[in-house]
């Protein structure tokens, strides 16, 4: 049970629907968005994985090992946006995609935030709200917290 509330399962949903409906607005457009805009995992030149220009400014960031942080980056941002999408372990997806998008940002774009790190930024602010949030009532997360692990009406007239 405390693996699933440290995964962001196990924890209270707003109850207006409104809410759940923007949650959902938000988690969908960054999802897809992360998915398709930043393209580096996609096939290119027959290729799958990052590609040697991503990996060379992984490089340039200093980064130990460029290859693995390159093939850390691009599967967070292209299966962490499914699983935004989805609503499927929204939060650790969402804080993954908040780290990679922060580095993009402020590290690689130098905070230049009316420039080159706009998108960036955009997408820090995007899933450090989800972080911090949770994927609301409209996600795969709501519905295996509530046929899982939410209390059931027995659990609450037994209080000890």
């Amino acid at each position: 049970m405390k693996l699933f509330r440290f995964l962001g399962l196990g924890y209270p949903f707003p109850g207006s629907l409104s809410i759940d409906f923007g949650l959902l607005l938000i988690r969908l457009a960054t999802g897809i968005l992360l998915c398709t805009v930043f393209e580096k995992f996609l096939p290119r030149d027959g290729r799958w994985g990052p590609q040697d220009w991503f990996i060379a400014d992984v490089a340039k960031m200093g980064f130990p090992f460029p290859v693995i942080f390159a093939w850390c980056a691009v599967l967070s941002e292209f299966f962490g946006g499914i699983l935004l999408a989805f609503g499927l372990l929204a939060r650790p997806a969402a804080f993954f995609n908040a780290i990679t998008t922060f580095v993009a940002a402020f590290v690689f774009h130098k905070g230049d935030v009316s420039g080159s790190a706009l998108l960036g930024t955009v997408f820090f602010a995007s899933t450090m709200g989800l972080t911090l949030t949770g994927p609301g009532r409209l996600s795969i997360d709501y519905l295996i917290y509530r046929f899982c692990y939410a209390p059931t009406t027995s659990d609450t007239h037994m209080k000890v």
